[in-house]
């Protein structure tokens, strides 16, 4: 369990957006966990690196059905001093000012997506949130306050899926992704030398040996899924044949890096998941 302290993650309220969650959550013993940037910013804090800040808060959230879920929502209104945000029926803003979006998932899915009444966004599709659920969630400890958040991989894989999803509102991630890319390598370090020593064989940097290291991660979340596997692969083929603009957003300084780069990262980390989905 990693030990770190709110300041550090650069997200306001965020310890008191986490109470009040926390409260209603078990107050009808719902399960959550933290994904988004709040999830990759505990890996950087907890990794000695420093946060890149967020001004929103994401969960999932395991519900049965949309009564439990409308009933979550309903006590912060009503009992915390949330307000229903007017865009997305899945956001409410905080009595701090800050967006939270309680993203449900579970028996509540119908055909793969959420729909439930509200304003703007009313229906998504939440694929791999079971499956980080099941096996991808990481204990932290945040001053004695006890949060469950998806590991990096699990990340990554969401982050793919929600680009894939909304390509047009979703800017971010590609971003993310590729500092998650800059970073695993040298954070990962005792992961990759433990257990994936065997692809030093190959004539690959370290870098992209990591990257590689982060494609077999991913692949064991989504490994018993045939569907999702089959959904990545695509999203990452259409990144790499550049039919998607994946690559071209994931560059982070265009003196640094290039499209080419990108293409080279992703492929690696396709050719890690396809490694451990036919193991």
């Amino acid at each position: 369990m990693s030990k770190i302290i709110y300041d550090a993650l650069r997200s306001p309220y965020l310890k008191q957006i986490l109470s009040d969650v926390k409260m209603v959550a078990d107050q009808l013993s719902v399960d959550f966990f933290g994904v988004g940037a709040f999830a990759r910013n505990v890996w950087y804090v907890a990794n000695d690196e420093p946060s890149r800040g967020t001004k929103d808060v994401d969960f999932g959230v395991y519900v049965s059905n949309e009564k439990i879920y409308s009933r979550m929502r309903g006590l912060l209104i009503e009992k915390h001093g949330y307000e229903a945000a007017s865009n997305n029926a899945f956001c409410l803003i905080s009595p701090y000012g800050i967006p939270l979006d309680l993203l449900p998932f579970g028996e509540i899915e119908r055909d793969g997506r959420v729909l439930i009444e509200g304003k703007g966004i009313v229906s998504i599709s939440l694929d791999g949130f079971r499956e980080t659920y099941k096996s991808a969630l990481v204990e932290t400890e945040i001053e004695g306050d006890t949060v469950k958040v998806c590991s990096i991989p699990a990340v990554v894989l969401l982050k793919l899926i929600a680009y894939d999803d909304r390509p047009e509102n979703r800017s971010k991630d590609p971003m993310d992704i590729s500092s998650i890319f800059s970073h695993y390598p040298s954070i990962e370090t005792d992961l990759i030398w433990d257990e994936y020593n065997f692809l030093y064989d190959q004539e690959l940097k370290h870098e992209e040996i990591g990257v590689m290291v982060l494609g077999y991660e991913v692949g064991k979340i989504i490994k018993a899924n045939q569907h999702l596997s089959g959904r990545v692969l695509t999203i990452l083929d259409k990144a790499i044949k550049l039919e998607s603009k994946l690559a071209e957003r994931m560059i982070l300084d265009p003196m640094k890096s290039t499209i080419t780069d990108q293409v080279r990262l992703l492929s690696l980390l396709r050719v890690g998941i396809v490694k451990e989905l036919v193991d």
